[in-house]
Formats: C-alpha cells, structure tokens, sequence
C-alpha cells in the first residue's frame, strides 16, 4: 500500500509537471536569456568658430587734433574664404578708458550709436548660415575746456572683442 501511494504521487507530480509545461508553451510565454551587442560609429568633429577683427589704422589725439574716427570690422569669416561652423555672440569692451576724464567716446555700428555700458556693449549675433560683417566707427573727442592735462589722462585705448559660441536650442 504504502508503494502504490508512492507510485500514485509520483504519477500526480508528473502529470501536474506536464500540465504546467504545456500551459506555457500554448501561453505564448517564453523564459530564456538575450544577449545582443551593438557597435555604434559615430564621426563628430569639434566646430570650428571663426571671428576676425579687422583693424583700422591708430589715430594720435592731442591739443591740436581733438577728434579722431577709429573703423573697424566683425566678421565671421576669414581671409580665406572659411566661415566659421557655429553662430557667435560677442561684445566689445573698450580698455584705458576713463569716464570723465576730458575723453569723449561715440561707438557706431552701421551709423547708429551703439551705448556703452560699464565700458561694454551689448551682446550682437553673427550667424553661422551666410558670411557676415558689422562695420564700427568710434569716435574720440577730447575736451579742451576740461583743463586736464593730455598726458594725463591719455594712454592707449584698446578694443577688445569676447565671443563665444551660441547654445542652440534643441
């Protein structure tokens, strides 16, 4: 007896066990492992942001000569033909400049006065689709009635200009 209760479970266990296997094989479930491996190739190359600063010729300011037109450019290409990859923003900064200090300063883009702020301009934007360039003009004047000494207050005034790349937005 106590041998057909055995045969008896083990005849359950094994049609409960097939039972089961042929339930998930019409599920329609399957176990098992994947593996898949991809290869990526990519070929970036780093931008190439162009942005020449075309200068004009010095001017010398004194007691005699108290104005002077200082011209130059912005541009987004070069002498070459290349145009820079990416759209630039930029200021100009004016160095060794001296508010009251008997200098008067006038900066122009395309004959229309430019502020200047804190010595800086606003930000202005060369794109990157067409070959661009902003003509400037600053104008110098000294002021005689001052009574300040040239040597004085004069050194070099310099123009500097900072770009920097424009995030595009995605």
């Amino acid at each position: 007896m106590k041998e057909k209760m055995k045969n008896r479970k083990k005849e359950i266990t094994t049609v409960f066990i097939i039972v089961i296997v042929v339930l998930f094989f019409f599920s329609g479930f399957s176990m098992g492992k994947g593996f898949s491996k991809k290869d990526v190739n990519g070929n970036t190359e780093i931008a190439k942001p162009i942005l020449e600063v075309e200068n004009g010729s010095n001017l010398e300011i004194n007691n005699n000569n108290n104005k002077g037109i200082y011209e130059f450019k912005v541009k987004n290409y070069n002498e070459q033909g290349e145009k820079t990859d990416v759209d630039l923003e930029y200021y100009i900064e004016i160095l060794n400049y001296l508010e009251n200090s008997g200098l008067n300063l006038k900066l122009y883009k395309d004959d229309q006065e430019i502020l200047i702020n804190e010595n800086k301009t606003e930000t202005f934007l060369l794109t990157k689709d067409e070959e661009e360039e902003d003509n400037y003009k600053l104008e110098i004047r000294y002021d005689k009635s001052k009574n300040i000494n040239m040597d004085d207050i004069f050194s070099q005034i310099q123009i500097k200009v900072h770009s920097e790349q424009k995030q595009e937005v995605l």
